[in-house]
């Protein structure tokens, strides 16, 4: 079998259905591929009708809350594919996707590819969705072909061969987040190149469809990379991080440093945030265009990425 596609899910059987669908409507042939879901912990368990189970073949694996790097490590093992596809549970994808993810590995031989993550059209069309596509496209590269960045890497939308992947013992179960960087960064370490294929492109339908949420989402994260932080502390973005959200260093510090985050932390109070939301929804109803909904949009992002940083260095 040439390709085995892993979707690690945890309670979104609506949406993990519609991400399957779309993958059983590919142009490649079915006995080439199969689709493995890795069902973490879901109440109810997933279930498909026998039918959707075939042509291509549905696999799914059960396990009991391992979170989502040993679900998709668990797939990895388990796939009969001589390449990986990782997707999430919330990715559409078009006909082309599985070819164009196989096609990009017999160009560039042992790569790690990522391809193009996009928001809804319809979430595009809100003024947080159109900020929020902005700000994700920012570090992405603007063109096909090797990308320079030794962490680039987005577990959404990537693919590996299957021996290479687990050469490189998979994601690493102990980072919750930013798992799919530190796996980027094991395989640059090593030799291996990472490519951008723009054209393997996928639509990302999660929940962070406001400003509310997609400061929630960015919090928890932030929280939860303290293994990733320690484990590259010399990394050029994790330098930057801990300039702008660690602890003030009185004296070892730019005077001016110091008083950037004494004020971050006065903006990421309870009721500086309440605040700022109260604004934040006015102005998205009187000017959604505005320059100044951007820049709420940009502060609240970064005093929630504060909490967590904060957070994580606390705990």
């Amino acid at each position: 079998m040439k390709v085995s596609i892993i979707i690690p899910t945890h309670n979104r059987l609506e949406k993990l259905r519609e991400t399957a669908e779309k993958l059983r409507l590919q142009d490649f042939s079915v006995a080439d591929y199969e689709i493995v879901v890795v069902d973490d912990g879901s109440n109810p368990p997933v279930t498909f009708e026998k039918d959707f189970m075939v042509s291509p073949n549905v696999r799914i694996i059960r396990l009991e809350g391992e979170e989502r790097s040993v679900a998709r490590n668990t797939g990895a093992r388990e796939a009969k594919g001589e390449l990986l596809i990782f997707v999430d549970d919330d990715i559409t994808t078009k006909p082309d996707f599985v070819k164009n993810h196989w096609q990009a590995h017999q160009e560039f031989v042992n790569a790690l590819a990522i391809g193009e993550i996009l928001l809804p059209q319809e979430t595009k069309n809100t003024p947080f969705g159109r900020f929020r596509q902005k700000l994700e496209q920012t570090n992405i590269p603007r063109q096909r072909g090797l990308v320079a960045e030794k962490n680039f890497c987005a577990a959404a939308n990537a693919s590996i061969k299957r021996e290479l992947f687990l050469q490189l013992k998979g994601f690493d179960t102990t980072i919750s987040s930013s798992e799919d960087q530190d796996f980027a960064l094991r395989h640059t370490s090593q030799g291996g190149k990472i490519v951008f294929l723009p054209e393997a492109e996928v639509i990302h339908r999660d929940n962070a469809l406001d400003i509310r949420g997609y400061c929630q989402r960015n919090e928890w994260g932030s929280r939860l990379m303290k293994p990733f932080y320690q484990r590259y502390p010399d990394l050029s973005i994790n330098i930057e991080r801990e300039r702008i959200n660690g602890l003030v260093k009185w004296g070892k510090e730019p005077f001016s440093n110091s008083l950037r985050k004494l004020l971050k932390a006065i903006i990421a109070s309870k009721l500086s945030v309440a605040i700022l939301f109260k604004l934040t929804d006015l102005l998205e109803k009187l000017a959604p265009d505005s320059s100044i909904l951007e820049k709420l949009y940009r502060i609240l992002l970064g005093a929630h990425i504060f909490r967590g940083y904060r957070k994580a260095i606390k705990n």
